[in-house]
């Protein structure tokens, strides 16, 4: 079929562009190490300190490492995944609690697209968006280069939509339905946190973006609440930093809102990206994702005498 006629070309251009990466890999490495002052076992020749932008023969490395880092595969995972939707040009996991979206580099493996690699008997598949290490659900991937380009498009021009479920503790009485719109920005003393800035001068300083989270509670307890929170924008952190915000952080999150957990503290960020309407990238149809929740998202909500039963229906 023509359909399939493409995922061959598709893999063929892939398996073209990965033999291209390895040959060139020799000559990047060689041209890394004649940057360093390197030769076959000697070690890298000392550099001057120096503040401001890197010169030109450092960029040239930097770029030589990343094209010599490429050329090796990504290790595959044989960890089973949970396969949410499927077909020629998608591929939708459902992603446990504290299992990493992406390795931190090349060479390490126990992330989703590890265990996407080995799913999909070891090639790579395109990351078009990640989740939270703590956070569980939905996790999208692109299986050709055009699908992924469709998708990172949606992602980047908010034109798709999404729903989670997010258990917030009641430290107040939340409304049926609510809005945090507070810019974030990146901590200034904690490159692995986001910040809400104090007024409009700091968020200046720290150039704040824009950042808008819609939440309407879906069932209630006297500890907590379950609610649905649908992001309009992408921020890192954001519903966890937004329901911090509001003064009713979510259950589970020792980052924002470590104060006000209960004790013994929760087995997981109670947090799952439960729902995605996206534009199929071959055909435009409208599709909608759902990742049901996992079990020790539920026995969390039965901590706080919540059933789950209710469902988001924003999207």
């Amino acid at each position: 079929s023509a359909a399939e006629e493409a995922v061959v070309a598709e893999e063929s251009a892939k398996e073209s562009a990965d033999k291209a990466a390895a040959e060139e890999a020799a000559t990047a490495l060689e041209a890394l190490l004649a940057l360093r002052g390197c030769t076959g076992g000697g070690a890298a020749a000392s550099k001057p300190r120096r503040s401001g932008a890197l010169d030109a023969a450092e960029q040239r490395q930097r770029s030589f490492s990343r094209r010599y880092s490429r050329s090796f595969a990504l290790a595959a995972d044989e960890a089973p995944v949970e396969v949410v939707y499927e077909d020629e040009w998608l591929l939708a996991l459902n992603k446990p609690a504290d299992v990493s979206s992406v390795p931190r580099h090349r060479f390490e493996g126990s992330s989703m697209v590890n265990r996407a690699v080995h799913y999909l008997g070891g090639r790579s598949p395109y990351v078009v968006h990640r989740l939270d290490h703590g956070t569980s659900g939905l996790l999208l991937f692109g299986k050709t280069r055009p699908a992924a380009a469709s998708l990172a498009a949606q992602f980047r021009e908010r034109t798709l939509s999404k729903a989670y479920l997010a258990t917030l503790l009641a430290t107040h009485p939340l409304p049926d339905s609510f809005v945090v719109d507070a810019p974030i920005a990146g901590h200034p003393q904690d490159r692995l946190r986001s910040y809400v800035p104090a007024d409009a001068a700091e968020a200046e300083a720290l150039r704040a973006q824009e950042a808008l989270t819609r939440f309407r509670v879906l069932e209630r307890a006297d500890r907590a609440a379950l609610c649905e929170a649908s992001p309009v924008s992408g921020r890192m952190h954001q519903i966890r930093l937004h329901a911090e915000h509001s003064g009713c952080p979510i259950a589970g999150d020792t980052q924002y809102g470590a104060g006000a957990q209960p004790h013994p503290p929760c087995a997981r960020l109670l947090l799952h990206a439960h729902t995605l309407r996206v534009r199929h990238p071959a055909s435009d149809e409208p599709l909608r994702l759902v990742a049901p929740l996992p079990a020790d998202y539920r026995e969390g909500l039965e901590r706080f005498g919540l059933s789950g039963a209710a469902q988001p229906l924003g999207v």
